[in-house]
């Protein structure tokens, strides 16, 4: 271990005891409809000498060190405590199809008391079942998915949500994961840039999502940032999306606030 190492981890557990780690959060947009249906949340580091760092600044210190564990339950706390918010202060209606997703690696997920704690997280702040969505990349499936198994049963079975972020990377196959309980794939970056510029990247796509229904799945698109591609997505058949066309990630307020009244995004209409 370096110096520069050993400092952020020390940097890190004084951050981690003065919950210097907060949440942004991103919304998901149902493409057809334009209804804000979850919101994501986004870890940052509020950092007193650095200011708000990005993910990549301490994440691969954080899961090298194992200190993500603690990270990772500081994000699914807040995570219940902003759908208690929403209960606080919509009416039912209007939040009962609404869900909160978070990102957890493999290093979270293979603790042996991962599930029990989520367990009592949702029995002790009243957090429907449907409503927690747990995301997991599809790198950490392919190298853990023996051993990540049985915890993505179990965690099924206490009503979360599940779902392969960033689908594609590893140029894995929707039959890769048919033996999985997963509720959605997250359509990667690389599949989503140039879609509606592209005739032949346009079919790769469009297949992808018709084998995703096929399956049951629901397919979210990853960093969608032009009307063309959100309009093209929408024409596709893709189910929901994220990204700065709709939404940077917000402050709790503000992203609470798009819940309410949405994000602005108007489907195209339908072809005739």
């Amino acid at each position: 271990m370096t110096t520069s190492e050993a400092d952020q981890i020390a940097a890190m557990l004084e951050g981690i005891a003065n919950r210097q780690f907060v949440l942004r959060y991103q919304p998901q947009v149902d493409l057809a409809s334009g209804e804000v249906m979850a919101l994501e949340g986004l870890v940052r580091w509020d950092h007193p000498q650095r200011g708000l760092l990005e993910p990549r600044e301490f994440l691969p210190t954080a899961v090298g060190s194992e200190l993500i564990v603690a990270i990772g339950r500081i994000v699914l706390d807040e995570c219940a405590r902003e759908v208690q918010l929403w209960h606080a202060m919509f009416s039912p209606g209007m939040t009962s199809k609404k869900q909160i997703w978070a990102n957890m690696s493999a290093v979270e997920l293979m603790q042996p008391d991962f599930v029990p704690a989520v367990a009592e997280l949702l029995a002790s702040t009243g957090v429907q079942p449907g409503v927690l969505g747990l995301e997991i990349t599809e790198g950490d499936l392919i190298a853990h998915s023996d051993d990540l198994r049985s915890t993505l049963v179990a965690l099924k079975e206490i009503g979360v949500l599940l779902a392969v972020d960033d689908f594609g990377t590893w140029y894995s196959s929707l039959s890769g994961i048919k033996h999985l309980p997963i509720d959605a794939v997250k359509l990667g970056h690389q599949f989503v840039r140039g879609v509606g510029q592209d005739l032949d990247e346009d079919h790769v796509v469009e297949a992808v999502i018709d084998l995703a229904h096929a399956r049951g799945l629901m397919v979210v698109a990853e960093g969608v940032e032009s009307w063309t591609e959100g309009a093209r997505l929408c024409e596709m058949g893709c189910d929901r999306a994220h990204g700065y066309l709709f939404s940077g990630p917000q402050e709790p307020e503000q992203a609470r606030s798009l819940l309410y009244r949405g994000t602005g995004w108007i489907a195209p209409q339908p072809r005739t």
